[in-house]
């Protein structure tokens, strides 16, 4: 899921990519490999919130490197509120980007002060997937997102500067079960 929004438009634009003017981000430094190979093929039942996150993380910004773009920047903000919508789906019954009586992907990322007023331009998407045992680790977790034509563009896009991570022990359909749920949440905020 990706919206984009021009600071005069007044609805979203849903699309499989946010398309913004193009421009040059600064690399920034990810967590080197380090994350990848240590917590990369671990099993969601064994990982912590964050060597799950800090995995995940690291990589994206390996494909994102891979591909000729500059990596990701952390973000508090889209962490807390990809945790958020994380911690609503585990146990739930609910997979989706919008679960009952929540809020939409926007007003979630209002909601952690992410899309502030002012912004002359902003995007934002978001991927979610969750798996048991092997098909649950942050290495099985990232190669389906990139075995899908959606998940992917969120993934190697040159719109998003930032992104946000959300892991929760579990499924949607129970916290006990072994498995894990993740959610990336991928921004850029012009002000």
């Amino acid at each position: 899921m990706t919206f984009r929004l021009p600071h005069s438009a007044l609805s979203l634009a849903v699309a499989a990519t946010a398309i913004l003017a193009a421009a040059t981000f600064p690399e920034s430094s990810y967590a080197g490999g380090n994350a990848c190979q240590r917590w990369g093929n671990s099993e969601p039942q064994t990982l912590s919130n964050g060597e799950a996150r800090k995995a995940i993380f690291c990589l994206i910004n390996e494909k994102r490197d891979a591909a000729g773009l500059p990596a990701f920047d952390r973000s508090r903000e889209l962490q807390r509120a990809a945790q958020r919508h994380n911690d609503r789906m585990v146990g739930s019954g609910c997979f989706s980007h919008q679960c009952s009586g929540e809020p939409a992907l926007d007003s979630r990322l209002n909601s952690v002060d992410y899309l502030i007023n002012g912004l002359t331009s902003w995007a934002c998407g978001e991927n979610l997937a969750w798996g048991m045992y092997e098909h649950g680790t942050p290495r099985a977790i990232v190669g389906a997102w990139m075995d899908s034509s959606g998940h992917r563009a969120n993934i190697l896009s040159s719109s998003f500067r930032e992104i946000g991570v959300g892991f929760s022990a579990g499924t949607p359909q129970s916290k006990n079960e072994p498995g894990g749920v993740y959610t990336t949440d991928f921004g850029l905020a012009v002000g």
